[in-house]
């Protein structure tokens, strides 16, 4: 029914004799754009055409998109989710019995994705994003990361490892997961999960494969793609993998291996046009990387060393009144 215009309806409900008697206050917004979105990728039907099920309540596909949509506005528990559901607009959108949504029925439904079928629903959603939404392929980033995980030492779980946290939270196993995504909206377009005391090399090498692949499968949208990826993932028989199926690739270097290039002099160091690099200068160069001559940017930024200068300081700072507490302690043991 159309109300008309908001003076209209402010109107019709001044001249209206009674009054609503209840009101239902149902969560809409943003859960309503998100299945939105997931009905205009075909989500939940990508997910039950690999993980099929029998025609008996809701989907594996629809349990998943669920979880998504809680995860993204309101993250509770599974036992906790039927109450966060009943007062959304879902109970509309995806009916369901409250029987339906007790934690058990979750665990049920997420058996149905093994690590092949999860891999085989990201490739086909991947390639179903990128020519709906035309994502831009030409510059693409990886990088890794991982997260603290509360699992109990005692659960013969492989992928929990205690490792280097970004937390900083030693007695806590982490997981660790790394990223393929556009600079584009930064839309995901490759996963990989793995131990958390996994190093950042290793994994890059474990996902070379899946990055070769996915690298023939977008060249098919976009004929030059550029790979940015962080130093630490460097190592020979990897590069040597990206240049073989036609990769560009951008990162960094290690310094102490490349020892003539800060013997470059200041002056030719060129400056930036672009407002957003100013107060950074930078050196282009060709040089022999890798068994093959690479370009070889030097850049030196006038913010970052300060900042640098700054946190040398303070570490100094921090170093000298360790070492003065101790001199004093040192000092009293030889005094009685």
């Amino acid at each position: 029914m159309h109300l008309g215009t908001a003076a209209k309806l402010l109107e019709r409900l001044s001249d209206s004799p009674s009054k609503p008697r209840t009101a239902k206050v149902l969560e809409f917004g943003a859960i309503a754009a998100l299945w939105n979105l997931a009905d205009e990728c075909g989500l939940v039907a990508v997910l039950d055409r690999h993980a099929p099920k029998r025609h008996q309540g809701l989907s594996c596909g629809e349990y998943l998109l669920l979880m998504a949509i809680n995860r993204c506005v309101k993250p509770c528990s599974k036992a906790s989710l039927y109450d966060w559901y009943s007062k959304t607009v879902l109970t509309r959108l995806l009916p369901a019995a409250k029987r339906a949504l007790a934690s058990q029925r979750f665990w049920d439904h997420m058996g149905y994705f093994d690590q092949k079928r999860i891999a085989a629903i990201e490739e086909e959603l991947t390639s179903r994003i990128i020519q709906h939404f035309q994502i831009d392929l030409r510059t693409l980033i990886f990088d890794a990361t991982n997260f603290d995980t509360f699992i109990a030492s005692s659960t013969p779980a492989e992928l929990p490892k205690r490792g280097h946290a970004k937390s900083k939270r030693k007695d806590l196993r982490i997981i660790g997961l790394a990223l393929l995504v556009s600079t584009d909206f930064h839309i995901p377009l490759l996963s990989h999960l793995y131990p958390g005391n996994q190093n950042d090399a290793v994994t890059f090498r474990a996902v070379t494969a899946d990055l070769v692949k996915r690298y023939r499968q977008y060249s098919k949208e976009c004929p030059h793609i550029t790979l940015v990826f962080d130093g630490g993932n460097t190592a020979s028989d990897t590069i040597e993998e990206l240049d073989k199926n036609g990769y560009h690739f951008i990162t960094s270097l290690t310094l102490t291996h490349h020892q003539d290039l800060l013997t470059v002099p200041l002056k030719k160091f060129a400056s930036f046009q672009d407002p957003r690099l100013e107060g950074t200068t930078a050196y282009r160069t060709k040089k022999e990387v890798w068994g093959k001559q690479r370009t070889v940017v030097v850049t030196r930024s006038e913010t970052l060393l300060r900042g640098q200068l700054a946190g040398i300081a303070a570490a100094l700072t921090k170093k000298r009144s360790a070492l003065l507490a101790l001199r004093t302690k040192l000092h009293r043991s030889q005094t009685r």
